[in-house]
């Protein structure tokens, strides 16, 4: 089959990847360069983790990792590092159920027993769960060896942006070089598929905010920390030098063409989140930037078929970790 794919970001490649492996014919349109910064997929890392509340997502994690050390044993070198993981916060023994259906070892441990084993973390708000098995994504890695995986396999990467789709029912995709017609088109276009999906009267019920995010030096690398409180915050070992952490879906809706940088007031509520919860933690934050998420509601993800359109938009935040098992999903719903 003749498949086109709108938006190169990670879960764009893996569908263009999991296609060309089977022999479709594939071509991926992206409007800027692979491991650019204007997205959701960029970047040096990204939580990996069994510890959800719905046991459907710590199933689609158990279902990922294998594609994932697949991907690695292709590209020769490591996607995942494992770090162990930490939730706090009420929802905690949801995640334990979750995680008991599909038989994942977890511990329960109070703020003592975290003290103990991580003397750089200070959690005294209630129940924390550990999963030993929790960890990093080397993003901009992982993303690069999905497109080189699919580039190898034989897809097509075209610098284009697309204007509109089809909307006579035939798969096509306009950009200022024509019009380009195929068997289906996925759009995994990120902040711009909305706009997009409504030239095919397609409403994805998406919205786009710009979120900040802000590194620290600390003595020495945490286990990845999600913590369940509002806003939502998280942080994680960054590869290359000290904590990354942020705020989960806590910043103003933005329009996606916009380059706009960090938020000041979420930089300061960041700072005093980490002052409280990391002592050994340099209190200024050596670097911040900012990145789309484009959510839905719920948070679920949207990986569906509109006659020979497939939207796949499986949300920023969480997202990322799934994306080979996403990708092998869109490129089914493409084919039928």
């Amino acid at each position: 089959m003749k498949i086109g794919i709108v938006g190169a970001g990670v879960v764009g490649s893996a569908a263009a990847r999991s296609l060309a492996r089977s022999g479709h014919d594939v071509t991926v349109f992206e409007q800027f360069e692979i491991g650019h910064t204007r997205g959701s997929s960029h970047g040096e890392s990204r939580i990996y983790r069994y510890s959800y509340p719905d046991e459907r997502y710590v199933g689609m994690m158990v279902e990922a990792m294998p594609l994932w050390r697949e991907l690695e044993e292709e590209c020769g070198e490591a996607l995942l590092i494992k770090t162990e993981g930490l939730d706090t916060g009420k929802p905690v023994h949801d995640h334990a159920a979750a995680l008991e259906v599909h038989g994942i070892e977890f511990e329960i441990l109070d703020g003592d027993q975290v003290a103990r084993r991580w003397p750089m973390l200070r959690l005294d708000g209630g129940d924390v769960l550990y999963q030993k098995d929790g960890g990093i994504v080397r993003a901009e890695p992982a993303w690069r060896a999905l497109a080189d995986g699919a580039t190898a396999a034989g897809a097509r990467f075209v610098r284009a942006r697309a204007a509109s789709l089809g909307n006579d029912g035939r798969a096509t995709v306009v950009t200022s070089e024509g019009e380009t017609g195929f068997d289906s088109v996925i759009v995994t276009a990120g902040g711009w598929a909305r706009d997009l999906l409504l030239t095919c009267d397609i409403d994805l019920p998406t919205r786009t905010t710009r979120e900040t995010i802000a590194f620290f030096d600390i003595d020495r690398p945490p286990p990845t920390l999600v913590d369940w409180a509002e806003p939502t915050a998280y942080a994680l070992p960054n590869p290359s030098r000290g904590l990354k952490a942020g705020e989960h879906i806590a910043g103003p809706l933005t329009d996606p063409d916009e380059e706009v940088g960090p938020n000041p007031a979420a930089v300061e509520r960041l700072k005093q989140w980490v002052a409280e919860r990391y002592p050994t933690a340099t209190p200024e934050p050596w670097h911040a930037e900012s990145c789309l998420y484009t959510n839905t509601a719920d948070e679920h993800f949207v990986l569906e078929r509109h006659g020979d359109i497939v939207v796949g938009s499986p949300c920023s935040g969480h997202g990322f970790k799934f994306a080979p098992l996403n990708g092998e999903r869109l490129a089914d719903l493409a084919t039928g």
